[in-house]
């Protein structure tokens, strides 16, 4: 009892490591992967980087060139204003000075001619009035008509007429009402122009900002304990002339806030598994796989505590005596044709294969399929998966012994080459029979290789023929749970009458033999 636990024990360890690993290749392959990324997008942001830089040292020169001709402009502006001032300031006083000799005159006049004094009275106008900046081509069209206020079209002015920039410019009217109109009109001077055309708003219009989509979120730069992820998106149109600034091209966010060192995450319980046997109690279990692996010092349940795994033992019920499979199964079956079977276990061993055939029932659609090898030092398909019963009869008689080493390896994984030929809507078992452990040291690490190559792919179940084949030395190769999966008989010689007893061991679905031939009531195991 001792040594069995051990054994379990060491089982349990192996399993742990083998899944321990595969947990540990997956981060590692996540972790490659993040940091794939992160150099992507740290390239990515480098040449985005120069780029911008490029733009920026252009955008600054043309901006200090700007400056220069605005600075140019306003000295320009400044000394042409002057002159104006000072041209204005003249003309008024040209007018008051004409004003005052006109009046002069015309009094000199008076008094020569004897007559009354005549006072002067110039015509007198309101100030411009500046109307809209007019389309040109509108404001010409409006001007054929005597139309030079667009308050006289009585409406608004839409936004075709209007002419808000662009090169060229457009047009428009300053306008002005006569207020008095001028007196004695032998001397009163006329009204002066009513209407002065100049050109409006001869600017470049100005352009709007556009940005473009936002790129995708960076890789966070910290996997725990709080880190950074960005994103950026493009200019694909800068502003200019006035135009509005853009808004911001990057954003930040906080990411992977959970602390460094924290425990697994577990996925939900899985369903419960389909019952290992249809009757002398059978297992089913359910597990919890790894959601997101533990980080730093966290911890995470190992793969067989109660945690992560749950057990109970179903149909625990006496097997009938003669039964027939009648599940819907790939099965595999290895005859071991080593030396130490000898000629006699070899024939017992062919008649077995033969009674297992009566025993099953036979079908593609919904019944088993067999497939049959035998080993030794070499491996030998002896049938591939077929439901035709007449073909494996025929080559079961037909098989020779081969007396030679046990190479249990080489027979795990020509079962894996056959399930080739499997139905994907069928569950599969590789069973081998054997009456002996692999004939040299180097042997037990092959056999261990294939049957772990086997077992993701086929419940891996054994048949020992002789009580020197130790159950610890077995129980790494099969399936889990463990227990289920060895069947032990103790003769070779035995295994034709232990036949019923080899069908209840793999076959999940059976029917008395009796109940079979009159098509009525199966028992099985519960379904998935």
């Amino acid at each position: 009892q001792i040594v069995g636990e051990l054994q379990a024990e060491k089982t349990h360890t192996e399993n742990l490591l083998e899944t321990t690993k595969s947990e540990c290749t997956a981060q590692l392959k996540e972790l490659d992967t993040q940091i794939g990324e992160m150099n992507d997008k740290q390239n990515e942001g480098a040449r985005i980087e120069s780029e911008a830089s490029a733009i920026k040292s252009d955008a600054t020169g043309t901006i200090t060139s700007i400056e220069s001709q605005g600075r140019k402009l306003l000295r320009e502006w400044g000394a042409v204003n002057e002159e104006c001032k000072k041209t204005i300031l003249q003309l008024r006083n040209n007018v008051c000075g004409t004003k005052k000799l006109k009046q002069e005159v015309i009094t000199i006049e008076a008094k020569q001619r004897k007559g009354e004094r005549l006072e002067i009275a110039d015509c007198s106008v309101s100030d411009f009035t500046p109307g809209e900046c007019l389309n040109a081509e509108f404001a010409a069209m409006m001007s054929q008509r005597g139309i030079y206020d667009v308050s006289q079209l009585g409406g608004e002015v839409g936004p075709n007429m209007k002419h808000e920039c662009g090169p060229g410019g457009g047009t428009q009217y300053y306008t002005r009402e006569p207020v008095s109109p001028p007196k004695t009109p032998d001397y009163g001077a006329e009204c002066p122009p009513l209407r002065l055309k100049t050109i409006c708003n001869d600017f470049e219009c100005p352009v709007q900002c556009q940005l473009g989509d936002w790129e995708g979120w960076s890789s966070c730069s910290k996997s725990c304990d709080g880190g950074m992820k960005r994103r950026v998106r493009p200019v694909d149109v800068y502003p200019q002339y006035g135009g509005e600034e853009c808004d911001p091209t990057k954003q930040e966010e906080t990411c992977d806030a959970l602390a460094c060192d924290r425990p697994c995450t577990l996925n939900d319980w899985s369903e419960w598994r389909a019952c290992t046997r249809a009757c002398e109690r059978g297992i089913r279990w359910r597990s919890r796989t790894i959601k997101k692996p533990a980080t730093g010092a966290g911890k995470c349940a190992r793969t067989f505590s109660k945690a992560r795994y749950h057990r109970e033992y179903c149909n625990d019920i006496p097997c009938p005596a003669e039964v027939v499979c009648v599940a819907t199964l790939d099965l595999l079956i290895g005859l071991d044709a080593s030396g130490s079977m000898t000629e006699d276990g070899w024939k017992s061993q062919s008649a077995a294969m033969l009674s297992l055939l009566e025993k099953t029932k036979l079908d593609a659609k919904a019944g088993l399929q067999i497939g049959i090898a035998k080993f030794a030092w070499d491996i030998t398909l002896v049938h591939h998966l077929t439901d035709d019963k007449k073909a494996l009869v025929k080559a079961v008689t037909d098989m020779t012994y081969d007396g030679w080493t046990t190479n249990l390896g080489g027979l795990f994984r020509t079962m894996k080459n056959m399930l080739q030929f499997g139905r994907r809507d069928a569950p599969s078992v590789c069973m081998a029979w054997t009456d002996g452990r692999p004939s040299y040291p180097s042997d037990v690490y092959d056999t261990a290789s294939g049957a772990h190559e086997l077992r993701p792919v086929c419940r891996v179940m054994v048949v020992t023929m002789r009580p020197a084949v130790p159950r610890e030395l077995v129980l790494p190769w099969v399936s889990h749970p463990k227990s289920q999966n060895v069947l032990s008989v103790d003769d070779p010689l035995l295994m034709k009458e232990k036949i019923n007893d080899v069908t209840t061991f793999y076959c999940a679905k059976i029917q008395r033999v009796s109940d079979y031939l009159m098509g009525q009531t199966t028992t099985e195991a519960p379904k998935e």
